[in-house]
């Protein structure tokens, strides 16, 4: 049995004049948990949707457990081995949760456990609720128990936590943990700095339909993420000698005409001991020390230096 549960080769997708999707590659792992990182439109949703056989590629090839989604023999032996949470679910709205998932688990020729996939992904209690009465996160929420319920082999998972609360949020992360423990392999489409360095075991992030990095979240921020930095502000004090050489500093002007100002040294050296020394240059300088702070870099710092483009910017225009 191969170990690669998706295999993608030089995926292209073209709608029109548009490619939303322009040579895309990637193999992932059994028991992998996959994230696609990129801003809205970069070509995500588009490249999970050629996945699991809702749109057939322009040129390229998707292989899922060994079969083909564009051919429909194929997606018909996969529907059972693969579960889907995409961005909008469209559901009867006066149908009651615990129908729904009745519903489902029939499908797959289940015996329904109701309450138990309700608890699981906290909506315990609601199943007599109609699903039109439901928030924008709890019906993701039951999207997911949809995904999940006939314990398929690989999971896709659509700006899943896109609309929740910090609540659905925990419960979504929540899963994705039990999956990883149960062997499953999980693709996850998402905007989300944060979830993707928390969740996923490699990452590609997506830029214009290109896959322009690839590989773990701590290794995409050592390569790419630009070190780590220290903000010195102190009366008196000047990057000299051996702290001078520990890396790019630059002096910031004062705020509002105040004294000082203060400096910020960049630096790809382990920060921890680069801070000791900052100090003990201050002390000897006999400068008067105000703040001292130290940032890592962090996955977006990576984003950004690789992209050129912020994911932040977006989140704060109300993107979801």
């Amino acid at each position: 049995m191969t170990d690669v549960s998706i295999a993608v080769a030089h995926l292209v997708k073209r709608f029109g004049e548009v490619e939303a999707v322009r040579g895309i590659d990637f193999e992932i792992r059994r028991g992998t948990i996959f994230g696609l990182l990129g801003r809205n439109g970069a070509g995500k949703t588009t490249t999970l949707e050629c996945c699991i056989g809702l749109t057939k590629p322009t040129s390229g090839s998707v292989r899922m457990l060994g079969l083909d989604p564009s051919k429909p023999h194929d997606l018909g032996l996969l529907r059972p081995r693969f579960g889907a949470q995409l961005q909008t679910t469209s559901l009867p709205e006066k149908a009651r949760i615990g129908e729904v998932l009745e519903l489902y688990a029939r499908y797959y020729g289940l015996r329904p456990a109701v309450a138990a996939l309700c608890e699981r992904v906290g909506l315990g209690g609601k199943e007599r609720q109609p699903v039109g009465g439901l928030s924008g996160g709890e019906r993701q929420r039951l999207a997911l128990a949809l995904a999940i319920q006939h314990d398929p082999e690989v999971a896709f998972l659509d700006e899943p936590t896109a609309g929740m609360d910090a609540y659905g949020r925990r419960v979504l992360w929540g899963e994705v943990e039990h999956l990883r423990q149960a062997g499953k392999t999980v693709i996850l489409t998402t905007h989300y700095i944060e979830e993707a360095e928390r969740l996923c075991d490699e990452i590609c992030i997506v830029q214009q339909g290109r896959i322009v990095a690839r590989d773990t979240p701590a290794r995409l921020i050592a390569r790419a993420g630009g070190g780590s930095t220290v903000t010195v502000e102190a009366v008196g004090f000047v990057p000299s000698d051996g702290v001078a050489r520990a890396g790019r500093w630059h002096h910031e002007p004062p705020a509002g005409g105040s004294d000082g100002g203060h400096w910020v040294l960049a630096t790809e050296h382990d920060p921890g001991p680069v801070l000791a020394e900052v100090v003990r240059a201050v002390d000897e300088q006999g400068a008067q020390l105000r703040a001292l702070d130290m940032r890592r870099a962090t996955l977006e710092d990576a984003f950004l230096n690789l992209t050129g483009e912020r994911i932040a910017d977006e989140r704060e225009a109300g993107a979801a």
